[in-house]
């Protein structure tokens, strides 16, 4: 279900236990305010800008929203329709759009049109590798932010600054105090171990599935408890060439998609199908219906 602007003003509103006077000052009356969450009247784009201002967002929680307005439209048709066409015209054209349509340089619609350009290849790609390098090289504490975008272009990098890289994060990240920023490092590692086990780099891989391990210590939040789950079964599968444990690993990944159905659920999609080629996997029917649980 979309999540809209209102609920999550509310919803982070409340979280930072900001009140209305906060976040509206003297630019919004707080009866439109008011009609706005209560109603869901429309409040101008001017206004709500501004108390998005005032609520001094993280990239995180400025990140819900860039979300919202991506699933309000159909950009995300056109950027897996540009993809799909292997078309540079096309695909630089539309870099080009998304580019323009950014508020910020790594906003949802700057991450498109980043990734855009890395898939063109040649000299854009390699522009595009060296200007997230400049950025994400020069940053001492990386955030949700800097780990998502290192999952760009790991598969570009040598495996010991990959290492060097995730540990130092992990080192620094990780704990069972900082649950949400846990989540957040759980995107990096799980690229890592995909990609360690794209290489055939098996010590490497493990020792980003025991980083997993670790951070699954509150079993409260179960998305990350299933996630490890399938992810430890594909690694012994594969380490150990047990083609019977992908019927488990179909199982698992279904009941997951059906309680996620998340960006979590498909990038564990996607490992498995990079894989697919490398290791020569069965074919996992990814269609769920209701009537199969």
């Amino acid at each position: 279900m979309k999540t809209s602007h209102k609920d999550l003003i509310e919803t982070l509103r409340k979280k930072k236990a900001l009140s209305m006077q906060d976040i509206c000052g003297d630019y919004v009356s707080h009866s439109s305010y008011s009609r706005f969450v209560n109603k869901g009247q429309t409040l101008a784009i001017d206004k709500l800008l501004y108390i998005l201002r005032r609520m001094d967002l993280s990239f995180r929680e400025a990140g819900l929203f860039d979300h919202n307005i991506q699933t309000s439209n159909e950009d995300k048709v056109l950027m897996a329709e540009v993809v799909a066409s292997h078309d540079l015209k096309r695909m630089s054209e539309t870099a080009t759009l998304f580019a323009s349509k950014a508020k910020r340089t790594y906003d949802i619609y700057g991450m498109l049109a980043i990734q855009l350009r890395l898939k063109m290849g040649g000299e854009t790609a390699d522009q595009q590798v060296q200007a997230l390098k400049d950025y994400l090289f020069n940053v001492q504490n990386w955030d949700f932010k800097e780990m998502y975008l290192f999952t760009f272009i790991m598969d570009r990098m040598e495996s010991a600054v990959i290492l060097h890289h995730v540990n130092r994060t992990y080192d620094r990240a990780a704990g069972p105090y900082f649950l949400e920023r846990n989540l957040n490092l759980i995107i990096l590692i799980e690229k890592a171990h995909f990609e360690f086990l794209k290489r055939k780099e098996t010590n490497h891989a493990q020792n980003m599935l025991d980083k997993l391990e670790v951070l699954t210590i509150n079993r409260t939040f179960h998305s990350v408890q299933g996630r490890f789950t399938i992810s430890q079964a594909l690694h012994n599968a594969l380490k150990e060439n047990r083609p019977e444990d992908f019927q488990k690993i179909e199982r698992l990944y279904r009941n997951f998609i059906v309680i996620e159905a998340n960006i979590y659920a498909r990038l564990l999609q996607s490992g498995y199908q990079t894989l697919q080629s490398i290791y020569q996997l069965p074919e996992i029917n990814w269609q769920v219906t209701s009537d199969q649980f």
